[in-house]
């Protein structure tokens, strides 16, 4: 990475000719590299993305530059997210320079027929089993199973056309750009964290937040508002952020550990409560060429009644402070 995240973010505080000077500079040399066609950092895009779309100058199309891509899918992705298909005909607004505009409906065709081709491009890139990149592999493997889900409902699996259906079609596309925009966001979060945020640690034993955690818990226990079928799952609401979720999970695993209410007791089931909500962490043992090492699998708040009772049954609730307790086994 050329330049660091903070060197992205315009100062609010600076002179603002002088700002403008130092963000050009950055931009020229990003433009550079884009026209090059060499690596910019997610961040890097961002910046750019952002400023050949609000350049007075000659600085050509966000069109002109393949690494505008990802920017320009994140932005339209935010924009359709809840209508993805426009089939509610929502009113459909874009944020410009803090301002709001509405949309017109020949954009909004534009913008359309943009995440479609998104969404045929991914779609190919998920029936890929064999990625180099460990995030895209996870990605598109977390893909297939939640397609595979959806093939399964009654009304698609009971029906020869059910899966050529525009129904079918929508959802599945629905399903595809949502992982996109996953893989995207994951991308960010792995630049913009250093190594020891995603390494935890519980009676001495590291645990690892990596690819497959992340991944894992974005697709299936954030935003349920998007989901094209239920999954049964529970969702995470205000408290933790997907951009810092590694941190927070930190953080807590920190405090139980500074606690010794788990020393040595097993840590498959690491369970604890937070302002009255419970929340479960599953961890396990995996391997990686010669060496062992424990992963954390997943990370959901729990809801239901089975999971509750569990706890209930097999557990001892100690309070730590006036924000977290943990749950110890029996």
């Amino acid at each position: 990475m050329a330049f660091q995240i903070n060197e992205l973010e315009i100062n609010p505080n600076a002179d603002p000719t002088l700002e403008q000077i130092r963000t050009r500079q950055i931009f020229e040399i990003l433009k550079a590299k884009a026209v090059a066609k060499l690596y910019l950092s997610e961040y890097e895009k961002e910046f750019f993305y952002m400023g050949v779309k609000y350049s007075i100058l000659n600085d050509g199309k966000i069109e002109n530059y393949e690494c505008c891509d990802n920017p320009k899918f994140k932005f339209l992705y935010l924009v359709y997210a809840r209508d993805i298909n426009w089939f509610k005909k929502s009113k459909v607004t874009k944020p410009v320079r803090n301002i709001e505009y509405k949309v017109k409906k020949k954009e909004i065709e534009k913008d359309l027929f943009y995440l479609r081709a998104k969404a045929n491009e991914w779609k190919s890139i998920v029936k890929n089993t064999n990625h180099n990149e460990e995030l895209l592999h996870q990605s598109a493997k977390e893909t297939r199973e939640e397609l595979k889900e959806l093939k399964k409902l009654p009304k698609y699996k009971n029906d020869i056309q059910g899966i050529h259906t525009a129904n079918y079609i929508s959802k599945e596309n629905a399903i595809v750009l949502h992982s996109k925009w996953i893989y995207c966001v994951a991308l960010e979060i792995f630049e913009s964290l250093n190594s020891k945020d995603f390494t935890s640690e519980i009676n001495g034993i590291e645990i690892e937040f990596n690819e497959y955690s992340l991944i894992h818990i974005l697709n299936r226990h954030f935003a349920r508002i998007l989901k094209q079928l239920d999954t049964k799952k529970s969702f995470h609401y205000e408290i933790f952020k997907p951009r810092i979720l590694s941190t927070q999970i930190k953080e807590i695993l920190a405090i139980i550990d500074f606690s010794k209410h788990l020393k040595n007791k097993p840590i498959d089931i690491i369970a604890f409560q937070i302002d009255s909500q419970d929340y479960i962490i599953y961890t396990g043992e995996k391997v990686r060429g010669n060496n062992n090492y424990r992963r954390l699998n997943t990370f959901f708040p729990v809801d239901n009644v089975k999971d509750k009772n569990i706890l209930m049954t097999n557990y001892n609730l100690e309070v730590i402070n006036n924000e977290v307790s943990v749950y110890i086994p029996k």
